[in-house]
């Protein structure tokens, strides 16, 4: 029984050692970047330096694969003591794919989104190794009007994704404002929508581009090179989409490949370059400058549900206002048709005779009115009557006396 306490515990101590050995090899970028030369693809020497550590993704401590930002080169590297660089993909290839989100599922590479020089890309492709090329993997009801991927992040079997649609754009500020926020199920490749919303700008929403990223199952860390070769680093939790900073990070030296920051479920681990490594539980520190990105979409729904409820109070008040008038000056112009056709009936019967203003007057049914509206009512009365076409109704001078009118009808 003693001896089996001691096997259990030499076998705990030593799934501690492995589970701690993560990253245990260096990255040597010099060697790396020796053996990408001899591929001869000058962009990627170009720009290897500042792109290297935010453009990899890990398969395990030792394997890793390289995928040039803004390109469709890919490299599989094997770390240790015979580090060795294999060129996966075929051919030179250039692709709309910078800020892309690159990741490994079931052991295959994808990369998703991206944007390029007078282009953006909402597609998702995936690298077959036999084949040794990319090609877009077909998403079911994904939105036909998806224009760009603002913010996308693996969590199990989900690719959660924001995306900004072409379906509505602001001339005011050249912008297209329409927003929806779903997941991508990588089971089946199945886009399952969450909530739609509208916004002026996605640069409230968007994560900087950095030039380090580590991405493992429940965290991304993005670092930001600042002065005297510190970093500012932020970790952004999967599962409750909260991006923020942590005091253990702070004042870090950037990482150089024998350096190196990584996570294990909630441990954060910084390995420096003589190879010690700190560690420390995510969780044990207070979290400062935090932006939860769910919660700030979500805040627009009701904003937007808000504006759309609005919107819709004042048109179904236009179109209820509308109706009345249009009722209302159906009803007066009803009204005021009788009337001209009750004075028509009484017109006709005095055809080919000439008739004073008082009479007139009378006729029309306005001798009661003051002297000013009786004038604007008259003139008023017989422009309609003649428009009408069934009498006409002149005016002339009195033979008798030239000083006074009457009225021919005929």
């Amino acid at each position: 029984m003693g001896k089996n306490r001691i096997y259990i515990i030499i076998y705990l101590i030593l799934q501690s050692l492995i589970g701690y050995s993560q990253h245990h090899y260096s990255i040597d970028t010099l060697e790396i970047h020796q053996q990408i030369k001899s591929f001869g693809d000058k962009d990627v020497n170009r720009s290897f330096k500042k792109d290297f550590f935010r453009s990899i993704v890990f398969k395990n401590d030792s394997t890793l694969y390289y995928n040039p930002n803004g390109s469709l080169h890919l490299y599989k590297i094997k770390l240790g003591e015979d580090l060795m660089v294999e060129k996966l993909s075929e051919g030179t290839f250039h692709g709309h794919n910078f800020k892309r989100l690159l990741f490994l599922y079931n052991d295959v590479v994808y990369s998703y989104g991206g944007e390029g020089l007078f282009n953006v890309n909402s597609s998702l492709i995936y690298f077959d190794e036999i084949k040794k090329g990319w090609f877009e993997r077909e998403i079911k009801n994904y939105p036909l009007d998806s224009r760009f991927v603002v913010n996308s992040w693996v969590i199990n079997d989900k690719l959660r994704v924001l995306l900004n649609l072409s379906s509505e754009f602001d001339e005011n500020t050249s912008k297209y404002t329409k927003y929806s926020f779903g997941y991508i199920d990588l089971t089946n490749f199945e886009y399952h929508k969450d909530f739609v919303f509208n916004y002026p700008d996605y640069s409230n929403f968007i994560i900087p581009e950095s030039e380090f990223i580590y991405d493992s199952e429940e965290y991304t860390i993005y670092g930001y090179r600042e002065k005297n070769n510190h970093c500012r680093y932020s970790l952004f939790d999967k599962n409750t989409s909260e991006l923020f900073r942590t005091p253990f990070l702070e004042n870090t030296t950037c990482i150089d490949g024998f350096s190196y920051l990584y996570t294990n479920k909630s441990m954060l681990y910084y390995r420096k370059d003589e190879g010690v490594i700190d560690s420390v539980n995510i969780n044990s520190f207070p979290h400062y400058n935090n932006k939860n990105h769910i919660e700030i979409y979500r805040s627009n729904i009701k904003k937007y549900s808000f504006l759309k409820f609005l919107l819709l109070g004042i048109c179904t008040i236009l179109i209820i206002g509308l109706l009345i008038y249009k009722k209302r000056k159906s009803n007066i112009v009803s009204e005021s048709d009788k009337e001209l056709k009750e004075i028509e009936d009484k017109m006709v019967e005095l055809k080919g005779r000439r008739i004073s203003k008082d009479e007139l007057d009378d006729v029309l049914g306005i001798s009661h009115y003051t002297y000013e509206t009786n004038k604007q009512r008259r003139s008023t009365l017989i422009t309609q009557l003649n428009e009408r076409g069934k009498i006409k109704i002149d005016r002339v001078r009195k033979q008798e006396d030239k000083r006074y009118l009457e009225y021919i009808i005929s």
